[in-house]
């Protein structure tokens, strides 16, 4: 089915259409953007997938918590199974809440509420009323209908190679590059990940740091970057929407599987899944997992089937200084 309406479009680009007449009605306020009694931040971008926009609210929202404001986000839950259900993030499972809505949950302060909808303006009312001073959206840089203070677009390094940037079906961003002109900070992510340098002067740069210990699938087990490096007979597993970074990550970590798995991005796995790994396990004498935080929260739920650890590679959730400064001044 994507495939044929991904052919559709390739000779009938009608949303090229679409995207032009909604922002051009937004630009001249012929449709008029919901206003919330707090101040909104949109993390968004103008790709398929693979910028950071989740590592970037946890880091946004942490940052902004300890300088004293209180702060809630805003996520739809990609991938979940209840998808018209709009509520507060408490213990939920990922197939009730997505696996990046569990990731930001686990990583954030315990003060930060999280709130799962599609309705953004709901979302971001409900938790204007529990006394959130400012709300980050993740995901929302398109989401036009509500207002938003500072919007901040995130990039992959390769989207500022000119050849990078064609709309969808010719290419992989959501809507044309020139778009991010709306935005109030853009930001590259990844750049250490990436071969070549920024040659946007405007751009400010993040790039990806890990924590040492990894995420560990067997209890009070420890695990560090140095000792995984160290181990033969592993095999990765990556469903993210730009898997080259992942494979990335672990080359800058000298991490060096025998055998790697790689899944459409928010793959939820099943039983069909776990019994070809386990397949794989056995043939290769896979000793061990390693994956993204993102395939983590929802491997572990097979833990007792996987009959190896499951190890995740944990990111740094932190800003620089030029980034924290320039949301400050945004502010």
């Amino acid at each position: 089915m994507r495939s044929a309406i991904s052919i559709l479009l390739f000779f009938f680009p009608i949303h090229f259409i679409f995207i032009k007449l909604k922002n051009l009605f937004y630009d001249n306020n012929l449709l008029r953007s919901a206003k919330i009694n707090s101040t909104v931040i949109s993390v968004g971008n103008i790709s398929l997938g693979g910028s950071g926009k989740t590592p970037f609210t946890i880091s946004l929202s942490n940052f902004l918590n300890k300088k004293g404001f209180s702060v809630g986000i805003v996520t739809r839950g990609y991938g979940r199974k209840n998808s018209s259900d709009d509520f507060l993030l408490d213990n939920h499972s990922w197939r009730e809440c997505g696996d990046e809505a569990l990731v930001i949950k686990n990583n954030i302060s315990k003060s930060i509420p999280v709130y799962i909808s599609k309705n953004k303006i709901y979302a971001a009312k409900e938790l204007s009323k529990m006394g959130c001073d400012i709300i980050v959206l993740d995901d929302a840089f398109q989401h036009r209908k509500i207002f938003r203070d500072i919007d901040i677009v995130l990039l992959s390094p390769d989207e500022l190679m000119h050849k990078n940037q064609k709309t969808f079906p010719y290419g992989l961003l959501r809507e044309p590059f020139s778009n991010i002109d709306r935005a109030d900070l853009i930001i590259s992510t990844k750049a250490n990940l990436y071969n070549g340098k920024n040659s946007a002067k405007s751009v400010l740069s993040l790039k990806t740091d890990f924590h040492d210990q990894l995420l560990c699938s067997m209890k009070n087990s420890k695990i560090n970057i140095k000792e995984v490096s160290k181990m033969d007979s592993l095999l990765s597993i990556c469903g993210i929407g730009k898997p080259e970074s992942f494979h990335n990550s672990l080359k800058s970590l000298h991490i060096k599987p025998l055998k790697s798995l790689t899944y459409p991005d928010h793959h939820n796995f099943n039983k069909e899944d776990i019994d070809v790994l386990g397949s794989k396990i056995k043939k290769y004498g896979i000793k061990a997992i390693v994956c993204t935080e993102k395939d983590w929260v929802k491997l572990i739920s097979f833990k007792d089937e996987i009959v190896v650890p499951i190890y995740a590679i944990r990111l740094n959730y932190s800003l620089n200084r030029d980034i924290e400064e320039a949301i400050l001044r945004l502010l």
